[in-house]
């Protein structure tokens, strides 16, 4: 770290064998006095509390000698070497998985990790990290590593060092019983001890090439391990250590007295940003386990409740949010970070925060409900909670690993909707069309409709149209938003007819044609009755209702009322629109016949009406009445033919009438013939209107949705060819625009 302005001592000689201004000398015992305090570095008696074994160092005023004592000779200072304190990863070329150390049924393991990925190398861990560590007489010496050295390896994630023990497992395998012998030897597995001074830690490390063993470990070089007490080589095995579950990735680590030239490592180093990352991953993840159950217990206080809120900020930008922490905008996330978030138990922590304020451990009661948190006295409980779903939320955007391990708490964050702590939010984004629909039931569905029941506000219909998805394609158990018991929150659309009775002026002739005598014709009123259309829209169980270009006038008047029904009822036709995806019938054959072509139409081409509601329209078009059965795609030309079958010169027209025609597709033409007629007519006005195409970002929807719709018309097998050619002029104008 670069450390700050309170990492400045003066070096004062212990002893008046050296004066002020004197050199340093390996071996000096020197003060060192902190340029901020005014007292000396002080080792004091005093255990650390979080911290067991270690003591603590503060500042007093009595003098305390500190002994000089080096690590490093300055020589040895080489990037490419191999050196004490590297952090390195062990990566087994002939297996190809890393060396890693994990938790494992509440017992540390060490194991070769299984990846599914394609390329192992890139299956990095954060609990595949090792630190390096040359032993010395003297504890405090470190240096460059030589090949006759000895070695630990400090596991980085729990402290705990690589070690070896007698392995008495009695699981077949074939390498194990090879290397055995047949003397029957021991063969031992390698373990983690959680202390560096156990003797049975100590590695040598065997070059895969002839090489002095005077000479330096280069830092990315090849290496075999043996184990300097039992006298063994690490060697892979096949046997899992993992076997109860459904696909194990842990395979045990075997040493033997048989050396095996293909059983070695390649040393891959690791960055000091990489390693940095871990240490604040690993001190947040004790340090959020440590409030979770204070707040189990009930005996948090206040200032710790404002640490626990700066750190949680500060795990957010860790992870990549460059904005408020709050915000729903944020920078696409780090994804080795959202990475150590899981392999390092933050998340694990996150959501202990979540349950221990409303858990009764002790038979007194939770210390909260959760209805109380809209209390003002309980706003930094909520802000505490807000944050948690604002972390769960980022982890999990574009990382499938994280998506599962957080979808296992759906249960619970399902309890927690409703109560302003964001879970509705997180609990969407988790679900936006991914495959995790497994993980949502038709209870979770209706706790959102009850939300909706209760708040009627548009950003709930947003969450349900997201749930309603899950990998592009709409899930089936959503059809119980479409219950009659639900209707009192769906807004019906009606398409009324009204007669009204027009008069027009007729002239009479009597033969002479002036039958008042004043010279002019006779004239006597008619009357005929004509007919027109409103859409109507009622809600509140029909107790309210109000034609939908009313609702369009009053809300472009800024009428609250009217603008609040308007934009619910555009979310309410996106939601239909998500139900509909991949042609699910469960949800087309119970709305389509309320929302005809017709009446969409009219919709679709009403100018009166606002471009996203009209764009709504569209794509409820599009995924209701086109994008259904018998709808096929559509193959206008047939690339494989004989040689003998293609005619000398052949048209448009020689073409299409040499083309079968299907009577079924045909019936379905003439259903679509006024949508038709509609997008060809929209695309060449908007085509028209060259220099102000693309300006209005709200009729960019519509147009977008518009040129959508006519694109599955073409592949569906609506337009003919000499369609299409008079089609390519708006599409060359379209993407004419688009590079400019």
């Amino acid at each position: 770290m670069a450390g700050n302005e309170g990492s400045w001592f003066y070096i004062v000689p212990f002893y008046k064998l050296r004066s002020p201004g004197d050199n340093v000398v390996v071996g000096d015992k020197v003060i060192l006095n902190p340029v901020n305090a005014g007292q000396p570095l002080h080792a004091s008696n005093y255990d650390l509390v979080d911290n067991v074994g270690c003591k603590e160092v503060n500042s007093v005023n009595c003098n305390t000698s500190w002994k000089i004592t080096l690590f490093m000779d300055y020589k040895e200072n080489q990037d490419d070497i191999l050196k004490g304190g590297d952090v390195v990863r062990l990566f087994h070329a002939e297996q190809e998985k890393f060396l890693t150390g994990d938790d494992y049924k509440k017992r540390q393991h060490v194991f070769l990790r299984t990846t599914g990925r394609t390329s192992a190398t890139a299956a990095t861990c954060s609990k595949a990290l090792w630190e390096i560590e040359v032993v010395h007489h003297d504890p405090c010496r470190g240096g460059a590593g030589h090949w006759n050295s000895l070695f630990r390896f400090k596991h980085l994630a729990t402290g705990h060092y690589l070690a070896a023990e007698v392995d008495n497992d009695t699981a077949p395998d074939q390498m194990r019983s090879k290397l055995r012998g047949q003397n029957g030897l021991a063969v031992y597995n390698l373990v983690s001890v959680p202390h560096g001074h156990d003797i049975a830690s100590i590695f040598e490390l065997d070059p895969t090439t002839l090489t002095r063993g005077d000479s330096l470990v280069p830092q990315s070089s090849y290496v075999r391990l043996r184990h300097l007490c039992t006298n063994t080589w690490a060697h892979s095995t096949s046997i899992p250590i993992d076997k109860d579950e459904d696909k194990p990735i842990m395979c045990k680590v075997g040493c033997a007295s048989i050396k095996e030239d293909k059983e070695a490592f390649a040393i891959v180093p690791v960055s000091a940003l990489e390693v940095r990352d871990l240490d604040f991953a690993n001190d947040s993840s004790k340090v959020l386990g440590s409030i979770s159950e204070k707040l189990e217990k009930s005996s948090i206080t206040q200032n710790e409740r404002r640490f626990v809120s700066q750190l949680l900020r500060d795990v957010i930008f860790f992870v990549g949010a460059q904005v408020d922490t709050l915000e729903y905008e944020f920078a696409k996330p780090d994804r080795e970070r959202q990475k150590l978030l899981r392999e390092q138990n933050i998340l694990k922590q996150i959501f202990k925060i979540l349950q221990a304020p409303f858990k009764d451990t002790g038979g007194n009661g939770a210390m909260l409900k959760m209805e109380e948190l809209g209390e003002t006295r309980q706003a930094p409980f909520r802000h505490i909670c807000r944050l948690c779903y604002r972390i769960l939320k980022i982890s999990q955007n574009d990382y499938r690993k994280n998506q599962e391990y957080i979808a296992k708490q759906f249960p619970f964050m399902q309890r927690q909707i409703g109560y302003d702590v964001l879970a509705e939010e997180t609990i969407t984004a988790l679900l936006h069309n991914n495959r995790l629909d497994k993980h949502i039931a038709e209870a979770g569905i209706l706790t959102f409709v009850s939300l909706v029941r209760k708040n009627k506000e548009c950003r709930f219909l947003d969450y349900l149209a997201d749930l309603c998805v899950s990998n592009h394609v709409a899930i089936p158990i959503c059809k119980c938003m479409l219950d009659g018991k639900n209707n009192d929150i769906l807004i019906e659309t009606k398409l009324v007819r009204t007669q009204f009775e027009a008069e027009a002026d007729f002239e009479v002739d009597d033969g002479d044609g002036d039958r008042d005598g004043d010279g002019d014709p006779q004239r006597e009123p008619r009357y005929s009755y004509d007919e027109e259309f409103d859409v109507i829209l009622s809600w509140d169980a029909g107790e309210k209702n109000k034609s939908l270009r009313d609702l369009a006038l009053g809300s472009s008047e800024n009428c609250k009322e009217d603008v609040k029904i308007l934009d619910y009822y555009r979310y309410q036709q996106d939601l239909f629109s998500h139900m509909f995806l991949d042609r699910q019938y469960l949800a087309i054959n119970i709305l389509s016949p309320q929302l005809d072509i017709d009446l969409i139409l009219r919709c679709m081409s009403d100018d009166e009406l606002p471009f996203e509601l009209r764009a709504a329209f569209t794509r409820l078009m599009l995924h209701m009445h086109v994008d259904r059965d018998p709808q096929e795609q559509a193959t206008p030309v047939k690339y494989a033919r004989l040689w003998s079958e293609i005619p000398t010169e052949l048209s448009i027209d020689d073409y299409e009438s040499n083309m079968s025609k299907d009577a079924t597709k045909e019936s379905v033409k003439i259903k679509f013939e006024s949508t038709i007629h509609f997008v060809e007519n929209f695309l060449a006005d908007v085509s028209c209107h060259k220099n102000s195409l693309f300006v209005d970002n709200e009729q960019n929807k519509l147009t977008f949705g518009i040129v959508n719709l006519g694109r599955h018309l073409i592949y569906f097998g609506f337009y003919s060819f000499s369609d299409l050619v008079r089609l390519s002029r708006f599409w060359t104008v379209y993407q004419s625009r688009k590079r400019l």
